[in-house]
């Protein structure tokens, strides 16, 4: 009998599962509910990703500004200002190549250079791939010195992550091996050198006397960048699939905006190192291509009250600086930091398309897919690297040795020439000189 009435039991609870929505809402119908760990920041539909990305007229009849040029006579780290936000850099309308120099190494089967080059109107400064600092005279590309950063003892078999920082004559260098470095810009001599063991993931930050540098092992260090002594630190959850190259920490006069590793934009008190807010950018289920790597490689760039940046898992966000609420958001995959100035945004897409977004809205103005005009080299990389703004034109260099010149205000390409070797690195303006760095190792300047 005790038989006869479980099978009836289990009779009435398959039908009762099987002809509701869920097996969720059976559980809760007779009593069992499964507890449901909520994550942080905003949820995404993965269906939107069926979409292309498409112009919005009212967008397009938009005018777009932008601020006025300036003269940039130093460019000081990645994004150049710590807040990363874009100036409208003034070159001359049709610049010429002017000198080219190789400073040492290039990219091998181990080695990769990932620094972007910093400097002034004296000296660029940029660091190969097996870990040779060079000096270049900015006028005539001639080396004023050299010096080895990677330690003796250490097998060159190894990405150079980490990069480049300048503070008046201090000139910062993080390294795969988990050094920090300041060397003195006039002589190369090191002023001082600390390991913390955690080697670096993207180039240090500085804000006065203040230098930033994340790490691998997705933890944040802060340090006095005339001693080296550490201020504070902040430390978020490990993850163990991480990107090459990354960003680097944005910062302003009250926040600093760490890019952690597991997709989370995460603010900071600049004085003390203390949680303000947290926004999760992942995009669960996306297509992505990259679904295991949650970096934030975008951005952050920290414009008025916005902050903009992008994870790998596909999503571009604009989040409010204070609350730190997601306020518009566009689905697509990107490593490169976007151009924030004036009343727009661009944004360059690792799969080669450039957006022209409307900074208040993330409506899109205009699209340019510049795939179509590039021989991909490498699936694994970005097909060009950039936007840099100079002269009301966006500049962009790619893997097919290309250089694309474009008009800011409707997207179309006005020119485009070719350097020696390819690039993956954005490039720079400083004074009137606009600057590439190869894969090779080569400096390659027009003016």
């Amino acid at each position: 009998m005790f038989l006869f009435k479980n099978y009836f039991l289990f009779i009435y609870l398959f039908f009762l599962i099987i002809s509701c929505s869920t097996i969720d809402s059976t559980l809760e119908y007779i009593g069992v509910k499964e507890e449901e760990e909520k994550l942080g920041g905003k949820r995404l539909d993965i269906i939107r990703f069926g979409g292309d990305l498409e112009v919005d007229e009212n967008a397009k009849k938009q005018s777009l500004y932008l601020t006025d040029k300036i003269i940039n006579y130093s460019w000081n780290q990645i994004g150049n200002l710590s807040t990363h936000v874009a100036g409208n850099y003034l070159i001359n309308e049709d610049p010429k190549f002017n000198w080219e120099r190789r400073i040492g190494d290039g990219e091998g089967t181990y080695n990769k250079i990932y620094s972007q080059p910093v400097g002034n109107e004296k000296a660029l400064f940029a660091l190969d791939a097996e870990g040779i600092l060079a000096a270049i005279n900015m006028d005539d590309g001639k080396i004023i010195w050299k010096t080895n950063v990677f330690p003796e003892s250490e097998s060159l078999n190894s990405n150079i992550d980490g990069g480049l920082a300048l503070q008046n004559n201090n000139l910062i260098v993080s390294t795969s091996y988990g050094d920090i470095i300041n060397v003195n810009t006039e002589d190369g001599k090191i002023r001082w050198r600390i390991n913390n063991n955690k080697p670096a993931q993207g180039s240090p930050s500085v804000y006065q006397d203040y230098l930033f540098q994340m790490t691998i092992h997705n933890e944040l260090f802060v340090y006095n960048i005339n001693t080296g002594e550490e201020v504070w630190r902040y430390i978020s959850s490990f993850v163990s699939a991480i990107s090459n190259g990354g960003t680097s920490a944005a910062i302003n006069n009250k926040v600093v905006i760490f890019p952690s590793n597991t997709g989370e934009l995460i603010a900071l008190d600049l004085k003390t190192g203390s949680l303000i807010w947290s926004s999760n950018l992942v995009v669960e289920g996306s297509l992505s291509g990259s679904l295991e790597l949650t970096d934030i490689d975008s951005g952050p760039v920290i414009h008025n009250d916005l902050i903009f940046a992008a994870s790998l898992s596909g999503v571009f966000v604009a989040v409010d600086t204070i609350s730190g609420a997601v306020v518009w958001d566009i689905l697509i995959k990107t490593s490169n930091s976007p151009v924030v100035n004036g009343n727009a945004v661009f944004i360059l897409s690792d799969d080669g398309k450039i957006i022209n977004v409307l900074r208040n809205s993330g409506k899109i103005r205009w699209i340019l897919n510049i795939a179509e005009k590039v021989h991909h080299q490498e699936e694994s990389k970005a097909i060009c690297k950039g936007p840099l703004l100079a002269s009301d034109h966006l500049w962009i260099v790619c893997q097919n040795e290309k250089v694309f010149k474009i008009n800011a205000f409707d997207g179309i390409i006005i020119n485009s020439f070719d350097l020696d070797s390819s690039s993956h690195i954005s490039p720079i303006v400083i004074k009137d000189n606009l600057i590439f760095y190869t894969e090779d190792a080569e400096v390659i300047v027009y003016r």
